[in-house]
């Protein structure tokens, strides 16, 4: 190890506690970061005592937040929201996460991932307790909207940089699959179980189930160990995160949202006025495929690609929407199932194409800047999407929806840059 430093990279090795990690861990990050070196065979395995306690709090996580997406159901039938309305109050939620975003990613950056994942999952379960007491429109609900957003984007994005620090070297996508596959598992679990408090006990016990959830999200969340602190040195490429490479990633991401806005938030009221009540069968097909594909198709998105892997399931983003408005409220299942395997691609693929063309002391703002495209682009199209459902008519809503994600396909597919090796923790490469 000595016959590799320079004398002022030895000095940095001795000054380095000032910057929060041992001597060992910033030598073991030089020597993977240079040419020819690779990590220990160990640094493989992907499945780790504190991945799966991370995939059990991502569980728990998702199966809080997850209530919500029938909230515009609830909206619909307990407040008499039409759609624009719906769509101005979902967009809160997206706004807020919007605004928290670069916050949110300087302090995983600068304070470590752990003590804000903790705090949204806590924040989570304030908000369950504050829906409860919601009666009408008004201030409480808004307040509610603000923690949610605020909640999630601390430990979505705080837990996806872990994912990003544990990920082995070529398996970057494969282990954002799974991140992923934890809480969309809940996206057909929270909606069957609220359906059913829904109609049996009514919708408090709804949010005390998210509330509960979130509680348990913050004590798996308390046992997590806080993953080694990359320490960025000269040998490290040093990669803008607001470059061209990055903002077509961006841009990529507030597309799908048009898609993910249409069928997510549109597709209740649409059912709900064409006489279809019970609208769960399009989440369970949803997380179904979503799952199926995140569980079994990791690696290949890696092998394959993930700007191909990226371009490709954007396309199909785009048929969804005009397929929901073809096959009507009726054939939710296979509407939920198409777009299952569409964003169970899409998200982790993105994502990891983001990371792949940042420099690795970037990830956290990076997967929140995506995250924040996300929340942002979907608070935008529920309300500009369900103003023109309101003024025109769902379907013209849900073309619209399709062609600006094709829009996306087509940012990401022309102007592309050199492609990146394997992704992982020892990756500086250029991104594809």
């Amino acid at each position: 190890m000595v016959e590799l430093c320079t004398k002022g990279e030895f000095e940095r090795l001795r000054s380095v506690d000032k910057l929060g990690v041992s001597p060992k861990d910033w030598a073991n990050q030089v020597m993977t970061s240079l040419p020819g070196t690779s990590q220990p065979a160990a640094n493989d395995k992907l499945f780790t005592r504190q991945f799966v306690l991370l995939l059990a709090m991502m569980a728990c996580f998702g199966l809080s937040w997850s209530f919500y997406l029938i909230l515009p159901k609830f909206l619909a039938t307990e407040l008499s929201l039409d759609a624009a309305g719906i769509g101005r109050v979902v967009g809160v939620q997206g706004l807020t996460a919007v605004a928290v975003t670069p916050v949110v990613g300087w302090l995983v950056d600068r304070y470590g991932r752990l003590p804000w994942l903790i705090a949204g999952n806590v924040m989570l379960m304030l908000t369950g307790i504050a829906f409860v007491f919601v009666e009408d429109v008004g201030p409480l609900l808004y307040s509610a909207q603000i923690t949610w957003g605020m909640g999630m984007v601390m430990t979505f994005n705080s837990a996806g940089t872990i994912t990003a620090d544990m990920a082995p070297k070529g398996r970057m996508a494969e282990a954002i699959g799974f991140f992923g596959a934890a809480n969309l598992a809940m996206n057909a679990v929270s909606p069957t179980i609220g359906e059913i408090l829904e109609s049996t006990v009514g919708w408090d016990y709804v949010f005390i189930a998210s509330a509960t959830a979130g509680a348990f999200a913050a004590v798996l969340g308390a046992f997590l160990k806080e993953p080694p602190k990359h320490v960025p040195h000269e040998l490290e490429e040093r990669r803008p995160i607001l470059g061209m490479p990055m903002l077509r990633v961006y841009g990529a991401t507030l597309a799908i949202t048009a898609s993910f806005a249409a069928l997510f938030t549109l597709h209740q009221p649409y059912a709900l006025g064409e006489g279809v009540t019970q609208i769960r069968s399009f989440f369970i097909g949803f997380a179904l495929l979503a799952l199926t594909v995140r569980l079994g198709g990791g690696r290949l998105i890696d092998r394959f690609g993930v700007l191909r892997s990226s371009v490709v399931s954007i396309a199909l983003y785009a048929t969804v929407p005009p397929l929901l408005g073809l096959v009507g409220p009726t054939h939710l299942f296979l509407v939920g199932a198409a777009m299952g395997v569409a964003h169970g691609v899409a998200y982790p693929a993105l994502t990891a194409l983001g990371i792949a063309r940042a420099s690795a002391s970037s990830r956290g703002m990076v997967v929140s800047i995506v995250h924040g495209a996300f929340n942002g682009g979907h608070a935008f199209f529920a309300y500009t999407l369900g103003m023109v459902a309101v003024s025109t008519g769902y379907p013209t809503a849900f073309w619209i929806a399709g062609a600006v994600t094709l829009g996306g396909a087509v940012l990401l597919a022309v102007n592309r840059a050199p492609a990146p090796a394997p992704l992982g923790r020892a990756s500086g490469t250029a991104a594809e």
